[in-house]
């Protein structure tokens, strides 16, 4: 059976500590910049290089997040960064940034890079071409059927790794701009404002189809009665997400899949529902298990809370003067955390309880009717969950001591009369040992015998233990406590030199080469999401238009007509590159045989000159810029290219449209109505979400019964040509979703004009500028 790797979050030292005495074999951590939870405490650099050290010692891998988009102006800093990490001898990095993929690849050649799952690898043309990159493992998306995983595991060499418990994101990952564009808050840089965890209502037209709900709101995943089936997939890592959780929640994930896995690979079996129990007490908002799973969209997602809930504790019976009286179904102590559901929503810490009797009492038992104090009133009927299990938490406390012993050894002492002392132990496929000075002489009166000798090898303050040491001795020698200290001293230095010891790292200059052949002539180019669109921009005359794939344009005639591919593929063989298109993902980058011109869309996520150089060598004839970008990176991006590649790169920028918030597996529609599959329901209506604000995000099936929620106002960037034409841009865009065919053609007539110079605004009152500010 293949090495099984249990992965834990670490967002602050005491989730470190208690990750490793739990038994994590390897640590996910950020410092305090580049990672994708901002708001997670960290680590400074100096904790960095202690955390290494700390649990190399303890026979665990550290590996560094680095897995945000980068810009231009952070990259110098960014290496300075990682030259120091990887000189600390740190097992991997996490990336999510193709363009630092690339060059970490270059740059740390013996230093294994790790991609993140946000850079969305959900197939095997993915997985095949971060490969090509230099990539030792990728983390697949979490939308990633079991299915797939097997197929990439059979026909790849590379190491996967797959996320098994913890919050999902409702996004496909790496293609979610709705923090970033409603709330100037990116989610691909780490600083999330958590849109989808927010109410929305389901429109239909113009009719309420479901009241407002947390409807994007996705359940945690929980996969550990599926352990079995993906260890016999093949997958290497097991990763639990949860920098930003409490430490009790990470020891204890970590402590139930540890047993479940060791169960598995020492064909045993363990009490699956208790476990399940632990695990809902330390963080619980209703668990799914997974696309990975098949997972349906009611399984999916929890419309009624977006947090934690904890688990079910009793019932209201009544509310008198302050007092709750409650039938209780879970033990209850003084400590514990509730909250109580129901018409109103209040939660609070146990202070004090009275049994039926009125006697206060501190504890109380299943069953039991008691009295809790409430200082708001609460409604008959209402449901007590417990939050907080304050005996659980604090029998996880022994886990945060830093000199827990999870480190076995298995040793021998030899003590002869006329033989030096010596003590050998084993680490790993090594046998280490040392001897004293002088050897050892007979015992004037009495001898040191065995279990004295043994007491006294006690490793004390240090995270090793011996689980078997065997004394071997005539016992007819003294030796002395000093001689027993030295040895003992000198062993653990020797133990955690050889635990700490990692191959020399590399750092040298990473190699691009400028794939661009520069194109000096300015264009304008409209996206169309339907045929009315279409015909509008021809009559328009719009010379060049891309359309989505879904669209059927028989009929249509026109000269310049190129397809956008779809951003999600599941099967590799769903490929099919006709012509000239406009592609998403980077699985086209290896399925372009016949080597036609491709486009680089901004889910490609091109934010820096780095990623612009990979794309334009594999085949990338112009790249549109991320909507990440604010206005001086973008006015610097085409002058940084020149000077660091020596040529200038074709760069394309979305000048009006409604941008994709994000793409989803989980279908709100599907969801409110009874999962069909293929319901195609979508086609027939159109749906909205409406938020708190009023603001009406349009949903549109990508064919493949992926939603795309789109912004409920277009950004106009109108008023903003000539700074981009001074930014070499050179190729402008109309992107069109849900306008009518009026609206498309003096939309795009408007900006014609613009471009000549005539017009610098546009008749339409709300209106965004995205982040180019």
């Amino acid at each position: 059976m293949h090495r099984v790797e249990l992965l834990a979050p670490a967002g602050t030292k005491a989730s470190f500590i208690g990750a490793i005495n739990a038994g994590a074999n390897a640590i996910f951590m950020a410092g305090q910049r580049y990672g994708a939870r901002a708001f997670a405490d960290n680590f400074s650099e100096t904790e960095l290089e202690e955390s290494i050290f700390y649990a190399h010692t303890r026979g665990v891998e550290v590996y560094i997040v680095v897995n945000t988009l980068m810009f231009d102006n952070e990259i110098e800093a960014l290496l300075s960064y990682t030259d120091t990490l990887v000189k600390h001898k740190i097992d991997a990095l996490i990336v999510q940034d193709l363009g630092l993929i690339k060059l970490f690849c270059d740059r740390y050649p013996n230093t294994p890079i790790h991609a993140s799952t946000q850079v969305n690898a959900h197939n095997i043309a993915h997985v095949k071409f971060l490969k090509s990159l230099g990539v030792k493992r990728v983390i697949l998306a979490r939308e990633t059927s079991i299915d797939v995983i097997r197929q990439i595991k059979q026909e790849i060499d590379i190491e996967l790794e797959v996320f098994i418990h913890g919050a999902l994101c409702v996004s496909y990952s790496g293609n979610c701009l709705m923090s970033s564009i409603l709330n100037k808050r990116s989610g691909n840089r780490g600083a999330c404002s958590y849109s989808c965890r927010l109410p929305y209502e389901l429109i239909k037209d113009d009719e309420v189809i479901s009241e407002s709900s947390y409807l994007m709101s996705a359940k945690d995943l929980m996969t550990i009665e599926y352990i079995n089936e993906l260890i016999e997939a093949g997958v290497d890592s097991f990763k639990i997400e949860g920098r930003m959780r409490k430490p009790e929640y990470v020891i204890q994930t970590v402590l139930s899949y540890r047993k479940a896995i060791d169960a598995y690979l020492e064909n045993k079996t363990i009490n699956t529902k208790e476990e399940i129990s632990k695990l809902e007490r330390v963080f619980n908002r209703d668990y799914t298990k997974g696309y990975m799973f098949n997972e349906i969209p009611k399984d999916i997602n929890n419309s009624y809370r977006p947090n934690h809930v904890g688990i079910k504790a009793g019932v209201v019976l009544d509310y008198q003067k302050g007092f709750a009286t409650i039938k209780l179904s879970e033990p209850l102590i003084n400590g514990d955390g509730y909250r109580v559901i129901g018409e109103i929503d209040y939660g609070n810490d146990v202070t004090y309880m009275e049994d039926k009797t009125g006697k206060i009492i501190k504890e109380a038992y299943r069953g039991q009717t008691i009295k809790l104090e409430v200082k708001q009133k609460v409604i008959k009927g209402s449901d007590l969950y417990k939050t907080t299990d304050s005996a659980l938490e604090k029998g996880l406390e022994i886990y945060l001591n830093t000199n827990y012993k999870v480190f076995p050894l298995k040793g021998y002492v030899k003590a002869y009369v006329g033989k030096k002392l010596t003590l050998s132990v084993s680490v790993g496929s090594k046998v280490l040992e040392v001897s004293s000075e002088e050897e050892l002489a007979f015992a004037i009166n009495q001898p040191t015998l065995e279990d004295s000798i043994m007491d006294s090898f006690k490793l004390g303050d240090t995270p090793f233990y011996f689980e078997e040491l065997i004394v071997y001795t005539d016992q007819l020698t003294f030796v002395p406590k000093k001689v027993i200290s030295d040895l003992r001293r000198q062993m653990v230095e020797m133990i955690y030199q050889t635990q700490t010891i990692r191959t020399e790292r590399t750092i040298k200059p990473s190699v691009f080469h400028n794939g661009f052949v520069y194109n000096d002539q300015e264009s304008l180019i409209v996206k169309v999401h339907t045929k009315d669109q279409m015909k509008a921009a021809i009559e328009a005359g719009i010379e060049t238009i891309y359309y989505d794939d879904i669209l059927d344009i028989t009929g249509i005639e026109h000269s310049n007509l190129i397809p956008v591919k779809k951003r999600i593929y599941e099967q590799d063989s769903d490929y099919l590159i006709k012509g000239p298109s406009v592609i998403n993902e980077i699985g086209m980058l290896i399925h372009n045989e016949t080597k036609y011109p491709l486009y680089a869309e901004e889910f490609l996520n091109v934010t820096n000159i780095y990623t612009a150089n990979v794309l334009s060598n594999f085949g990338v004839e112009r790249i549109t810029l991320s909507s990440e970008l604010d206005a001086p990176l973008v006015s610097e991006f085409s002058n940084r290219y020149l000077t660091q590649f020596g040529g200038r790169p074709n760069l394309e920028m979305v000048i009006y449209g409604k941008k994709d918030l994000m793409i989803s597996k989980y279908c709100p529609v599907a969801k409110s109505y009874g999962y069909k599959p293929n319901c195609k329901l979508c086609f027939k209506n159109q749906y909205y979400l409406k938020d708190q604000s009023n603001g009406k995000f349009a949903l549109l099936n990508d064919g493949n019964c992926n939603m795309r929620i789109m912004d409920s106002m277009p950004v106009v960037l109108i008023d903003k040509i000539e700074s981009l034409r001074n930014a070499h841009i050179k190729t402008f865009r109309l992107d069109f979703t849900t306008e009518s065919s009026k609206q498309t053609k003096e939309i795009i007539l408007s900006f014609k004009r613009a471009l000549e110079g005539k017009v610098k605004a546009l008749n339409i009152l709300k209106f965004r500028t995205g982040r180019y500010v």
